[in-house]
């Protein structure tokens, strides 16, 4: 008789949740021999807190009262780890047999790598943009299939593993991104430090892309408006505020022309979009002084 193996002792999955019920019977069985897991709920509407009970009985569920957005969530979420390595981990992704074990051993492979990526697949052999070089840089369309282990400039916040003692070193999520591109902050931070990020080859995730919380037109609106402002705030952070003001100049014009053309073609989500986007990039001139600017209303 065969037996699962368990997963390494010294890891701790990191989910933050919102509104996620309909996800999570899908993602968290592969969770629950964890000898230790920590759920973050930013405020669920839904049953998300009661399936997180029924699925993982024993992890550590911590209920935020507010949507804190994703990297405060997860800051609060990596406070309470207590192991020696961290996993954040998406609702809508769900690890392959055996990941966590690759991950492992990669980890003290290179120990010296504060972030190790799991090969992220959006569905079966189909590789999601998941790794790349500098989020400056343009990206490579389709990703390349990892033939071994490599180092990269960025990996996404939906599946890595941190080396605690290093992240602590370096810090966590920049708080004032509300939503996208904290994940970008944090390699640059990562690899200013010097320590490389790695993507491991032998493990897998399979990320239902977008499906950790139910679409509407507030929820599309709400994505684009803060992926627009979490774009600007980086730009400011890495290549200053002159920058920050020309991206915000394209990006209003830009959706400004896109607008007509979305609403005589009746595309509803291109016109929310571009909406959001125009919305963004001009309400950021207003904080632009400000220090920290672009974080949304919760």
């Amino acid at each position: 008789m065969n037996e699962r193996a368990l997963p390494p002792q010294d890891i701790t999955p990191v989910l933050v949740t919102y509104n996620s019920a309909a996800i999570l019977s899908w993602s968290l069985p592969m969770l629950a021999d964890c000898p230790a897991v920590v759920v973050v709920d930013n405020h669920s509407a839904d049953d998300t807190v009661a399936v997180v009970r029924r699925e993982l009985p024993r992890a550590t569920l911590i209920e935020a009262g507010r949507n804190l957005g994703f990297g405060r969530a997860n800051n609060l979420g990596l406070e309470a780890v207590q192991t020696d390595y961290a996993l954040l981990h998406n609702p809508d992704a769900r690890l392959a047999p055996g990941a966590l074990q690759a991950l492992r051993e990669a980890a003290q492979r290179y120990p010296e790598a504060a972030i190790l990526a799991p090969v992220l697949y959006d569905a079966p052999g189909t590789v999601g943009d998941f790794y790349r070089g500098p989020f400056h840089a343009p990206a490579c369309h389709p990703v390349p299939t990892p033939e071994g282990d490599l180092c990269a400039e960025f990996v996404t916040g939906a599946a890595m593993l941190l080396n605690m003692r290093l992240m602590r070193q370096v810090g966590f999520f920049d708080p004032w991104f509300f939503l996208y591109c904290e994940d970008d902050d944090l390699c640059l931070r990562v690899r200013r430090a010097g320590h490389p990020i790695v993507v491991v080859h032998d493990a897998a995730i399979e990320h239902h892309v977008r499906q950790s919380s139910p679409s509407s037109a507030r929820t599309v609106l709400r994505r684009y408006y803060c992926m627009t402002l979490s774009r600007l705030y980086l730009t400011r952070k890495v290549f200053g505020t002159g920058r920050c003001i020309a991206l915000a100049a394209r990006i209003a014009a830009a959706g400004l022309l896109a607008l007509p053309f979305a609403l005589l073609g009746l595309r509803r989500e291109r016109i929310l979009r571009q909406a959001a986007r125009v919305a963004a990039a001009l309400l950021a001139w207003r904080h632009l002084r400000r220090p920290h600017c672009f974080e949304p209303a919760a």
